[in-house]
């Protein structure tokens, strides 16, 4: 063995003595920590506790519950369903009981605004697929075809113009410019 290949073995036996000195009262309170993180990432909490983030994940398959890692998911993780879901949840409820939602959801108001916002401009826009909506993106898309190929066309054309003035500068340079005869 060699001596790198031995201090690697010892730092491995090493960490599975700190791993196994964990008890299981720690690594269920370090999952607990770890599914109520809120917006904080994985790599804090580890730091935090002092353990590394791989084991937390380990003990969260162990000790988790994974009702509360669903419920304490960042708000951009949702589903477009749950997002709908909440927004109505939200809409249905009065005053104090809104607060109350957005706690137990984990989620803040602006959220749901943000949210709300959005499906009522989908709407607006005719979110749907009807014919009219079809025929508009296909004029869209030959349009802008049309306009890539004259683009395309010009590009060409200026690439020639810039080579045929380099050309002249250098048999001005060569021979001379016809302006002194």
């Amino acid at each position: 063995m060699s001596h790198q290949e031995i201090k690697e073995s010892g730092a491995r036996e090493k960490d599975k003595q700190v791993s196994q000195q964990r008890t299981e009262e720690f690594r269920r309170s370090a999952v607990e920590k770890f599914q109520s993180r809120g917006s904080r990432s994985v790599e804090e909490v580890a730091r935090a506790l002092g353990v590394s983030s791989w084991s937390l994940y380990q003990w969260t398959k162990r000790y988790g519950n994974q009702d509360v890692m669903k419920k304490n998911r960042r708000p951009g993780d949702r589903s477009v369903q749950e997002k709908l879901k909440a927004v109505i949840e939200f809409e249905g409820l009065e005053g104090e009981k809104q607060g109350e939602y957005l706690r137990r959801e984990g989620l803040h108001s602006d959220d749901i605004t943000g949210w709300k916002k959005r499906m009522e401009a989908g709407l607006e826009s005719g979110g749907g697929d009807n014919q009219a909506a079809r025929t508009e993106r296909a004029q869209d898309k030959r349009k802008i075809k049309e306009l890539e190929r004259d683009l395309h066309r010009k590009d060409r054309a200026l690439a020639e113009t810039t080579a045929l003035l380099v050309l002249k500068k250098k048999a001005d340079l060569i021979w001379g410019s016809g302006e002194n005869e």
